[in-house]
């Protein structure tokens, strides 16, 4: 257990310096809004600070699929909110990002209530996937990333990445769920289910909820790089990372059946809590910015 706790530490930490790096490589002294297609494409593949965040990200994903694979969903992404601690380290000494103090309490709010998470003892109860609420999950979710980019695109104001990075929550949210669902059904089919295991490799990239899982990622990646090219790392990053342990906290609850004690629930509840203090927070300074 321990081994795969300082594993999502570790992952925590190479999906911040991947986010530091990207915002770095997609703000750095160019105005990627301002490219046409083509030389932004020239600009990605030539620009080696995106490139290594990119493969920093990566390497991180595929960790997190062998540690959900024996916890919890709700355990796992939870621990993975230590992100918010790296960010704002890297962002305040590498990108002189500042954050007010009302940002502070949010960010902060959030954390407490991810520790009280990991308080949590048992680490282990889900139960079969409910197939009909993974189905059910993919509507709702895209019915709110339409509503989002619908509400995004009649914006006139400063913060619309904000928005964007509402849906790049929801979007990974829902890989996490299809994630967790995908090694359930491997492991159903042939016992186990391990990523230094070719039988595994080979069942997990052949069941339908790894395709699913496919789009969404995709879909929410472009919405990260749109969050990445305008807007404060130490605000968007957090902003997914809770959006999308919302959603995969749900999921547990309501596909997997994991069982959640009063401490898990205060938990999540205080994580809720410094979403909105930091959204709102956020919001409230760029509108004096504004006047």
């Amino acid at each position: 257990m321990i081994i795969y706790t300082v594993l999502a530490l570790l992952s925590s930490l190479l999906y911040s310096v991947s986010a530091v790096l990207c915002k770095y490589g997609l703000q750095h002294n160019v105005d990627v809004r301002s490219l046409s297609i083509r030389n932004l494409f020239l600009f990605l593949i030539k620009n080696k600070y995106w490139i290594l965040g990119v493969i920093l990200g990566g390497i991180a994903n595929i960790s997190i699929i062998q540690i959900q694979s024996q916890l919890d969903i709700s355990i796992v992404y939870s621990i993975l909110n230590v992100s918010y601690i790296f960010v704002l380290v890297l962002g305040h000494y590498f990108l002189r990002e500042r954050l007010n103090r009302n940002q502070w309490l949010g960010v902060i709010t959030a954390i407490v209530g991810t520790m009280m998470i990991l308080a949590v003892r048992d680490t282990v109860t889900g139960s079969e996937t409910d197939v009909n609420g993974l189905f059910s999950l993919t509507l709702f979710s895209a019915g709110v990333v339409v509503c989002l980019m619908a509400v995004s695109a009649k914006m006139k104001s400063m913060n619309y990445e904000m928005l964007y990075a509402l849906c790049a929550g929801v979007c990974f949210g829902c890989v996490e769920t299809y994630l967790k669902a995908t090694t359930n059904l491997v492991a159903s089919e042939i016992g186990y289910f391990s990523i230094f295991s070719l039988n595994s490799v080979i069942a997990f990239v052949s069941l339908w909820p790894f395709f699913v899982m496919f789009v969404y990622g995709a879909v929410g990646w472009v919405f990260l790089q749109i969050t990445y090219s305008h807007g404060n790392v130490s605000i968007t990053i957090p902003m997914i990372a809770v959006t999308q342990r919302i959603v995969s906290m749900s999921s547990g609850y309501y596909i997997f059946g994991e069982y959640f004690t009063f401490l898990k629930v205060l938990g999540i509840v205080t994580i809720l809590l410094g979403v909105f203090i930091l959204i709102f927070s956020t919001l409230k300074t760029d509108q004096k910015v504004m006047a």
